[in-house]
């Protein structure tokens, strides 16, 4: 009898225990685990994470060192840049002067800024601050290289960004623009008869309570309490550190902002809470859905809505920004429909905790206590189709060694073109979607030296020089924008190829492989392609004209460039047009003078040679 009544209590405990919900572990036993992992494989010197919930600080610490030559930990009040999580400030800065009647959404912004003007009539026309602040006006993503010298004021790096021809159609497709959050950060300040800075500060910072931050990178450095930025270098196992950049200065709206992490968590409270800090609305209801609401599509998975990027975690609507830079990283996120966010602050350049979506990943189901749903089951895949029958080679192709002849013969023939020992060439260049132009000047020795010295205008004046050199042996950049490097081995090797003063002659000295392998059209000319595989590299391909053998086209790995305008000089012909599609965009440079066997001075293709402003 005792031990069934034994069993009997033991039932009913185990019952008890199994109607009983069972309590997670705090955050703290969660969390840290997460943290320290990133932290080593990120190599992250130092970090802050901290977390919100129902208007709380549920998790709130500090990792690592702030300055790894003095030792000085990060505390919770220790300033980070946060690169473009100030987007996110500049659209509620927009938005406050909206609920204060000094603005609209649909205002134009020659509204404020007289001189605005872009190159596409449609978007010039229709343009408004909406537009600007969910990336949809057509210029080109990232088009900053207009304040890459640090030359321009804010307003002319405007000018010269959103002048510069567009990448895509007006409103049809997401396109990243520093130039138009900066622009409508301007604009705010406009309105409220001040600066962007001091509409930040006196609007959002003070409000909030968020004494410590600073709508200034470069003010937080003088600062007792900030981190030094750093950069890992993975072949030496050590963090250089990094200043952060100048364009911040020219483009502060989109990414000037420092702060901390308890000052984040206040504008993190707000933004949780729907808008509301201290039990008092901070921003309109209407607004605030307005910046939440998604506007464009980034990608199958995320939407952009006015300074935030917009995905679904386990069916809640996730608002998040990340930023970053060499040296800064930062996420903001936050859940509104469970009041609860979290912000990550790190001293390194972008890693895997702040691409929009992977912090999410590890934290929102321990601080939610949710389980992501399921995934669902993979549709089971096709049967596999019959193998094709191999394509019939085209006999009609000509062999390489007869179109390489053909195209030494249209270039003037192997004679003259070893007569030309060296050559100099002026230029000028345009770059389409960046709004700079550029005075060119070209170096050439055979076999490969190079010099090519390029002074930038922007906005209507001078504003830099870069130079790109190869000896021969060894090349790089020079600026006169603290932007020098070196190339490493591989670069050095695409160099000696590159920069080849007749390639046609000793293409297969360059190349482990030459051969034809198509046809294609371009325009109305019919063409060949000639493929080039490196020992090491990416290959290339030239598409050579049919008929007068003039190369046309030549693709390479991101990059597809096209000649026209062939003339004769000194019996050789030479393209004077160049057309380039490439990470920055088109560039289009125009040959105005050239000549051969020109007398070059010693030295010219060395590094270290003076760059003039």
């Amino acid at each position: 009898m005792r031990k069934i009544a034994r069993e009997i209590v033991l039932m009913a405990a185990a019952l008890a225990a199994l109607s009983t919900p069972v309590r997670a572990a705090p955050l703290d036993a969660q969390i840290d685990p997460i943290v320290a992992q990133q932290k080593q494989d990120q190599h992250i010197p130092g970090l802050a994470l901290l977390v919100v919930k129902d208007d709380q600080i549920v998790y709130a610490k500090a990792f690592g060192l702030r300055d790894l030559e003095s030792g000085q930990p990060v505390t919770l009040d220790t300033l980070f840049p946060i690169g473009s999580c100030t987007k996110a400030f500049t659209a509620m800065a927009v938005a406050l002067s909206a609920d204060a009647g000094l603005l609209s959404l649909d205002d134009h912004p020659r509204k404020f800024l007289p001189w605005f003007k872009m190159y596409d009539p449609q978007a010039d026309a229709e343009v408004t601050l909406r537009d600007m602040l969910s990336h949809q006006t057509g210029l080109k993503a990232y088009a900053d290289l207009a304040a890459e010298p640090g030359v321009l004021t804010r307003d002319e790096y405007i000018r010269a960004a959103t002048s510069a021809k567009p990448a895509v159609k007006f409103r049809s497709k997401f396109q990243y623009s520093n130039a138009m959050v900066t622009a409508a950060g301007e604009i705010a300040g406009v309105a409220n008869h001040s600066t962007w800075e001091q509409v930040v500060e006196n609007r959002i910072f003070r409000p909030l309570g968020m004494t410590s931050s600073l709508a200034s990178t470069f003010a937080a450095l003088k600062t007792p309490d900030h981190v030094t930025g750093y950069v890992y270098d993975d072949a030496a196992k050590t963090w250089h550190a990094a200043p952060p950049p100048g364009t911040l200065e020219q483009m502060a709206p989109a990414g000037n902002i420092a702060s901390s992490a308890h000052d984040m968590a206040l504008w993190l409270q707000m933004l949780s809470d729907g808008g509301v800090a201290g039990g008092k609305r901070f921003v309109s209801q209407a607004m605030f859905d307005e910046m939440t609401a998604p506007k464009i599509a980034v990608s199958a998975q995320w939407s952009y809505a006015l300074g935030w990027v917009i995905y679904d975690w386990n069916g809640h609507k996730v608002v998040e920004h990340n930023g970053g830079s060499e040296g800064i990283s930062a996420l903001v996120s936050f859940i509104p429909s469970r009041h609860a966010g979290f912000v990550f602050l790190a001293n390194t350049s972008p890693n895997y905790m702040t691409k929009v979506g992977n912090a999410g990943k590890l934290l929102w189901p321990i601080i939610l206590n949710e389980s992501p749903a399921a995934a669902a089951e993979p549709t089971p895949s096709p049967a596999p189709a019959q193998t094709a029958p191999a394509a019939t080679p085209d006999r009609t192709l000509p062999s390489a060694d007869a179109l390489v002849a053909r195209m030494i013969v249209a270039e003037g023939g192997a004679r003259a073109l070893r007569r030309h020992a060296t050559s100099l060439v002026h230029a000028t260049k345009s770059y389409e979607n960046q709004g700079v132009s550029a005075e060119v000047t070209i170096l050439s020795k055979a076999p490969a030296m190079s010099d090519a010295t390029e002074i930038w205008s922007a906005a209507g004046k001078k504003i830099g020089t870069v130079r790109v050199y190869f000896d021969g042996a060894n090349g790089g950049q020079e600026t006169t924008f603290g932007q020098n490097a070196k190339n490493d081995a591989s670069a050095n090797a695409q160099a000696a190829r590159d920069n080849a003063l007749h390639p046609l002659l000793e293409l297969h000295k360059l190349y482990k492989e030459v051969s034809v392998t198509g046809r294609e059209k371009v325009g109305d000319d019919d063409a060949f392609v000639l493929r080039l595989v490196p020992d090491k590299g990416d290959p290339v391909e030239l598409i050579v004209a049919a008929k007068s053998a003039l190369i046309l086209r030549r693709r390479s790995a991101n990059v597809s460039e096209s000649f026209s305008d062939y003339r004769w000089v000194d019996g050789e012909r030479i393209a004077f047009r160049d057309e380039v599609e490439e990470p920055l965009g088109e560039t289009v440079t125009t040959v105005t003078n050239g000549r051969f066997n020109a007398n070059i001075p010693p030295g010219s293709f060395s590094p270290a040679k003076s760059v003039a402003r």
